[in-house]
């Protein structure tokens, strides 16, 4: 016997159900488990979640004075480093409930968790798994998916190693640079591979505008695949983050970089890792703003030359088209910028700021060497580095340094060489 319902009816009532399922529906784990911990273990993780990126410690530095001699050390938060070095991994799904495995030690792992579990292998070590919910969640159905997680935990990852992996998390590095990502390996692994080349011509160049005081060392770069998942991360270590798409964490040592725009990703990379060679390179020295940001946009103009490898700072970009547009605007700013804090740089009109430094910059790396009438400020930028590198505060090191042009017209020096000197600039006094 037919059904007397229209058939449309029908479809319209098996979606609504089929809505109203999905709406209800608790969280679940996997059907299978999968590669965690490195390779090193497999278990289910929810499902529909993404790994979360372990966070770097934070680190402080401090000064210690025994007798004569002074040192500078970096001092951790011993709770947050045993965190960091206990978590195994994290995961989150769309609605925000979140899973973590750990390898307990120090850290008070369970505190404030209501739904929490250990699991000791074969092999004595003992693991722990907890759920926090933002779902409201029945109490049998979370003490069934800790049990289900708890027993598919396993040290017996032979023939996983094809195995998909929700952390997605990877590493690749360099002599100079360590990246980790969570690019698409197979689709991002070619961007990874181009910004690791850039970076080394970029670090060569950073070298020969701005010698290194010390040597710089391994650098870490973290790349997010989604600006949501950078702003996430950045919740994630308290920075409540709506505005940037990259930047240098110097005290967790990361710089990071949303990858969405990788055409943006790459300029931002270069801007922001400069920030971060300067403070290794200058052992962490009190730098001027005005120095600091001029640098890194000087870096953001840039002509890249994949064939060999090297870089050529030009006056092309953003900030070269807005002095463009007004050079006398930004040549009347450059006393002003020489004498700002780092508030009062970003707090007034940060673009003419941002824009000043880079013409500052750019007059004082290339513009001096384009011309003989320039000459005495060749010697601004070497004294200013001489007086931070021994322990000078940029804003005085600044103040002593431009001693070097004393009785020079800054803003009328800029004006001429912006006016007459700009094309033999492009050539002069190119890093590689």
């Amino acid at each position: 016997m037919k059904s007397s319902r229209h058939p449309r009816a029908a479809f319209a009532a098996a979606l609504v159900a089929a809505l109203a399922g999905t709406a209800s529906a608790a969280p679940f784990l996997n059907s299978a488990p999968e590669l965690v911990a490195d390779g090193k273990l497999k278990m289910k993780v929810l499902s529909g979640s993404h790994g979360l990126p372990k966070p770097a410690p934070q680190a402080w530095t401090r000064t210690v004075t025994e007798g004569t001699e002074t040192r500078t050390e970096k001092v951790y938060d011993e709770k947050e480093l045993s965190y960091v070095k206990e978590l195994l991994g994290a995961w989150k799904d769309k609605k925000g409930n979140e899973m973590r495995l750990a390898k307990p030690d120090k850290y008070p792992w369970g505190e404030g968790v209501e739904y929490k579990t250990t699991k000791t292998l074969k092999s004595g070590e003992t693991y722990y798994i907890d759920f926090k919910f933002v779902e409201d969640v029945a109490p049998a159905a979370a003490a069934k998916m800790l049990k289900d997680a708890a027993d598919s935990l396993s040290d017996s990852v032979m023939g996983m190693s094809s195995a998909y992996s929700s952390m997605k998390w990877w590493e690749q590095a360099t002599r100079e640079y360590k990246f980790m990502t969570d690019l698409n390996k197979a689709a991002g692994g070619r961007f990874i591979r181009d910004a690791m080349k850039l970076m080394e011509a970029m670090r060569k160049s950073y070298e020969f505008y701005v010698p290194k005081q010390k040597e710089v060392g391994l650098c870490t770069v973290r790349v997010f695949k989604t600006l949501a998942g950078y702003r996430e991360y950045r919740a994630s270590t308290g920075d409540d983050d709506q505005m940037s798409c990259g930047l240098w964490d110097p005290n967790r040592e990361e710089l990071l970089i949303a990858a969405e725009d990788q055409k943006d990703a790459q300029n931002t990379m270069r801007h922001e890792a400069f920030h971060q060679y300067l403070h290794y390179a200058t052992a962490g020295a009190d730098h001027a703003i005005w120095f600091n940001e001029g640098h890194a946009t000087f870096f953001e103009g840039v002509r890249y030359n994949p064939a060999n490898n090297t870089v050529k700072v030009v006056d092309e970009g953003n900030r070269a088209m807005w002095v463009s547009r007004n050079p006398a605007a930004h040549a009347r700013n450059m006393k002003r910028i020489l004498k700002m804090t780092q508030a009062q740089f970003y707090s007034g009109d940060a673009n003419l700021n941002y824009c000043t430094a880079w013409a500052l910059t750019y007059f004082l790396e290339k513009g001096a060497y384009a011309s003989k009438e320039f000459e005495p400020y060749r010697k601004v930028l070497p004294k200013y580095l001489e007086l931070t590198g021994s322990g000078v505060r940029g804003l005085e090191a600044t103040k002593e340094a431009f001693k070097e042009v004393e009785g020079r017209d800054l803003e009328a020096d800029f004006m001429n060489f912006w006016k007459r000197y700009r094309k033999p600039a492009l050539n002069a006094r190119q890093g590689n």
